[in-house]
């Protein structure tokens, strides 16, 4: 199979499901996420945040994933998640990685502009961008908190019409992290939005810990791309704390990571499915 941008994926795939993109922190979150790709035959997106990939480097963090990518037998895709350091998004389009482009805190024309840019250096070197209008009310890592500021129809044109943009993220209720109560997701807004703007994909941000029936009528509203980050962190926390408690504690490297990489696999592929409108609802 083959190393695609997100537009070249979510293109291919139009009408015949969506997109689970996984953020991935080091090599057992690769390999868990490709693991479960390739068990459920479909397409996914590897997402790394910004800080993340600062910290592991653009060439040994983000070339891992890439590596892999070409390497599986399903199409795949990587990105940069919610990045807002321009001349660092600059440098990962140029190494090969597609971008997110996060200006959703700044204002509406500022981010216009900002997102224009991005848009139109990541086109010149083919690759593709994500841009975001509203704010989520929780930072990326769910621990900062934010105005939470619903995506309007108007801001979405005028959005797509200026930026040139490929992928369009939204906030219709949805958070990062894990949501306090019941998730309130504007599905509504959600169609309204798909309808106005018919050739972006729009992405659901914050898409751990939602209702498998939210889940289902977000999609069939419209929704291209589910994004899941804090259901994989918390599997693969969960794991190693249990291989960490025993005794004898297991220090062997591989009696530790395949067994936290396959933690990652389970919850992967149990979104797959969510999202194919066909897994197990519980």
């Amino acid at each position: 199979m083959g190393y695609k941008t997100i537009k070249e994926l979510l293109d291919a795939t139009k009408g015949v499901g969506v997109i689970g993109a996984f953020n991935i922190h080091n090599i057992e979150f690769i390999k868990g996420v490709v693991k479960a790709a390739e068990e459920e035959n479909r397409p996914v997106i590897m997402m790394i945040n910004e800080a993340v990939l600062m910290y592991g480097g653009i060439e040994i963090l983000g070339g891992a994933a890439i590596a892999a990518a070409k390497q599986s037998k399903v199409d795949m895709a990587v990105m940069v998640d919610h990045g807002i350091n321009i001349d660092f998004l600059k440098r990962c389009i140029d190494f090969g990685l597609d971008v997110m482009y996060d200006g959703s805190l700044l204002e509406f024309e500022e981010n216009i502009k900002n997102t224009k840019e991005m848009a139109d250096y990541a086109h010149a070197r083919g690759r593709a961008l994500e841009g975001e209008i509203g704010a989520l009310g929780l930072s990326e890592d769910g621990d900062e908190e934010h105005e939470q500021r619903t995506t309007s129809v108007k801001e979405a044109v005028a959005f797509s019409e200026k930026t040139g943009v490929d992928i369009l993220a939204v906030s219709v209720g949805n958070v990062h992290g894990f949501y306090k109560g019941k998730p309130h997701i504007n599905v509504q807004r959600i169609k309204e939005i798909s309808e106005a703007v018919p050739q972006l994909p729009v992405v659901m941000h914050g898409g751990s810990d939602i209702p498998y029936e939210t889940i289902k009528a977000s999609i069939e509203a419209g929704i291209r791309k589910f994004n899941i980050a804090t259901d994989l962190k918390q599997a693969y926390a969960e794991k190693m704390r249990e291989l960490l408690i025993q005794e004898p504690m297991p220090i062997q490297p591989l009696q530790l990571f395949p067994v936290v990489a396959d933690a990652v696999t389970v919850v992967a592929r149990k979104k797959i499915k969510m999202f194919d409108l066909v897994g197990d609802t519980k």
